[in-house]
């Protein structure tokens, strides 16, 4: 009873935090403009991220990369999803493929190299909202419009000239809720994380990105890395083990059985 409650649990954990792949072609879908529900954050106008969404069907939190294509609630497009910690490996050993099925990879605006600190400063930021961005609007604006000027900085088609960001751009603020901030943050932290990091995050990018109307925006979302997974499996294995142990000796025990608990 115990091993088969225990190979339920594990077999629920794969369905619900599936593998991150290299690259895959994905269903994707907006969900709500907002997430975790708790108000919009509106500023300029228009929603800031994070948003819910899905990927093939699993619940995502999905953060906003570019500024200059638009998404709708409830819309359904055809996305490849590039997962960041492979693509870093790759450029590691001299291979920059994976960074062409990205927005910023393959637009050639951006040296590889360049596409790919843009992606692990914007990750780096997708961490850094509250458990409810809804609680501090103005901080969660900031963090948002930083994302956008880091990403969104091409001659013509820059963010930053447009205004629309909190505060200031000026990277030596030291007010959490300017937009100044959260860059700086970006540019001095994203290389510091420890080895291993960049791999619970995957950008989410549509396929019609090279097309003349540019697709839907893209998105970076992070999934429950493998360690985290393996932890886990294991903690529930442990639990399972003594449960079951437990059982046995209340079952040879006699008097025992009612008073011993079992998982």
């Amino acid at each position: 009873m115990i091993r088969s409650k225990l190979a339920t649990m594990l077999v629920a954990l794969t369905l619900f935090a599936p593998a991150a792949r290299a690259q895959s072609t994905v269903t994707a879908k907006l969900t709500a403009p907002y997430a975790p529900n708790a108000g919009a954050v509106t500023a300029f106008g228009y929603y800031m991220s994070p948003y819910s969404g899905t990927v093939d069907g699993f619940t995502q939190r999905l953060n906003c990369v570019d500024f200059f294509h638009d998404v709708s609630v409830g819309e359904v497009w055809t996305a490849t999803t590039v997962n960041l910690g492979a693509a870093i490996m790759g450029a590691a050993g001299g291979d920059w493929s994976l960074l062409s099925y990205t927005r910023e990879g393959s637009n050639g605006l951006y040296t590889p190299s360049t596409a790919l600190s843009i992606y692990e400063q914007v990750a780096y930021l997708t961490t850094q909202y509250g458990a409810n961005p809804g609680s501090n609007p103005t901080q969660t604006t900031a963090i948002q419009t930083a994302i956008w000027a880091i990403a969104n900085n091409q001659p013509n088609n820059a963010f930053s000239s447009l205004g629309n960001y909190v505060g200031t751009l000026n990277v030596n603020s030291a007010d959490v809720n300017t937009t100044g901030y959260w860059i700086n943050r970006a540019q001095t932290q994203y290389d510091q994380q420890v080895a291993g990091y960049y791999d619970q995050f995957n950008v989410l990018t549509d396929v019609r990105k090279g097309t003349a109307a540019g697709g839907v925006q893209e998105f970076v979302y992070a999934t429950p890395e493998p360690g985290t997974m393996t932890l886990i499996g294991t903690g529930l294995m442990m639990m399972g083990g003594v449960g079951f142990r437990r059982r046995r000796k209340s079952a040879n025990g006699g008097a025992e059985l009612n008073t011993e608990a079992t998982a």
